[in-house]
């Protein structure tokens, strides 16, 4: 029987967890639905991967500012506030359909979900107990991985229909939803829930003074050795993420969107074992298996667009992000000073904002300039970089 101490599950865990679901539903849906959208309004591939960068950007600003201010304040109201302002810029690309405002609701909708996924993965961190930190953010990155198979997904049904502007009413629906989950969010009101190791009980912000705002304060240095292999390998993950679904169209495969339900289940066995596989196991190690399942996936796709290889992609895609992740998150928060978890959170996910990002408009210049299969071999080129990369920064002590 789970000693008290050690207990990991609560319904405080267990709405963090949809709430990063939903994000990243939203988020993913986005990303994926916004280079069909533009097909469709006549932009090119290079556009829209411009309007992925500025999400991108948007988002990693979001997250700079608020992994900064929420180690003194409330994980709770910047969760509730990246929530509405993703209503606000799905809702305004609902009432003005125009391509040209993009610019300006993508802008929107990537400071939101860089404010709610920057204090959510921050209250997981809080609420786990300290010798079950990267199970905790397993499943964390559990519900992002979902939410990345089920949102492109969802975005290839809701762009079938006539009105294309239901990719926005849709996701502006999922929008309002997170708000009322981050406002149900009270477990920092009623710490004594928490397990006794949990970090948000032990953390010394509950009697330290609040420390003074600085620019140099913002970001977390100590996060790097996660951060930095994160950004490498986002570059590569950025092809699957924004063009893998319109390459299914413009190949004529009948269901692009298994892809990703694929990639779902397979995310979900890996997270289910993987956060244990990462208290327990050599970062480096264990990063070799992510990396080899990763490159796989992208000669699949180099070699063949048959529908049975495309799926067996999307599974091997699927082992590679879901273990990759929160393993990468796991490294940045170890390595951060325990008051500044909100700070080093912040540092991954920027390195996973500017990595999509940049990757969004290097491999759309390039299957606009010499077709998918030269990115997909730059993608499997990524990830061996990655490791590479990893080896240099990691932990010398393998903790």
């Amino acid at each position: 029987m789970e000693n008290k101490k050690q207990r990991l599950w609560s319904g405080d865990f267990v709405l963090v967890l949809a709430i990063a679901l939903l994000s990243c539903v939203t988020c993913q849906g986005l990303n994926n639905g916004t280079p069909i959208y533009v097909a469709y309004a006549g932009g090119s591939n290079a556009f829209a991967g411009a309007l992925v960068l500025e999400f991108s950007l948007a988002a990693a600003m979001a997250r700079i500012v608020v992994g900064r201010v929420i180690d003194d304040g409330s994980r709770r109201l910047y969760m509730a506030l990246g929530a509405v302002l993703l209503l606000a810029g799905t809702v305004g690309a609902v009432v003005l359909p125009y391509l040209q405002l993009q610019v300006v609701f993508r802008a929107v909708q990537g400071a939101g979900f860089g404010a709610i996924m920057t204090a959510g993965s921050t209250a997981a961190a809080d609420i786990a107990p300290a010798e079950r930190l990267g199970e905790a953010l397993g499943y964390f990155g559990l519900g992002q991985s979902l939410g990345m198979a089920v949102g492109p997904s969802l975005a290839i049904v809701l762009m079938s229909f006539s009105w294309h502007e239901s990719l926005f009413a849709g996701m502006a629906a999922l929008s309002a939803c997170l708000i009322a989950l981050s406002l149900a969010s009270s477990y920092e009101k009623h710490p004594e829930r928490l397990a006794e190791t949990a970090a948000f009980r032990t953390d010394v912000r509950t009697s330290r003074e609040r420390t003074r705002f600085t620019w140099s304060n913002l970001f977390e240095k100590g996060a790097l050795p996660g951060a930095v292999p994160m950004a490498v390998v986002c570059l590569g993950y950025a092809i699957i993420v924004t063009y893998v679904s319109k390459y299914g169209v413009d190949n004529g495969l009948a269901n692009p969107g298994v892809f990703f339900v694929c990639a779902a289940i397979t995310m979900t066995a890996v997270r289910l074992f993987g956060g244990t596989l990462i208290d327990r196991t050599a970062p480096l190690a264990l990063l070799t298996v992510p990396v080899a399942c990763g490159i796989a996936c992208f000669a699949l796709l180099a070699f063949t667009s048959a529908e049975v290889p495309f799926y067996i992609a999307g599974a091997l895609f699927g082992l590679s992000m879901g273990l990759s992740f929160p393993l990468f998150n796991t490294v940045a928060v170890k390595c951060a000073p325990i008051e500044r978890r909100g700070a080093a959170s912040a540092m991954y996910g920027l390195a996973n904002d500017v990595g999509i990002g940049v990757g969004a408009v290097i491999w759309g210049a390039v299957i606009d300039s010499v077709g998918y299969t030269v990115s997909f071999w730059g993608g499997a080129a990524m990830l061996a970089l990655t490791l590479v990369v990893a080896a240099l920064v990691f932990p010398r002590n393998g903790s």
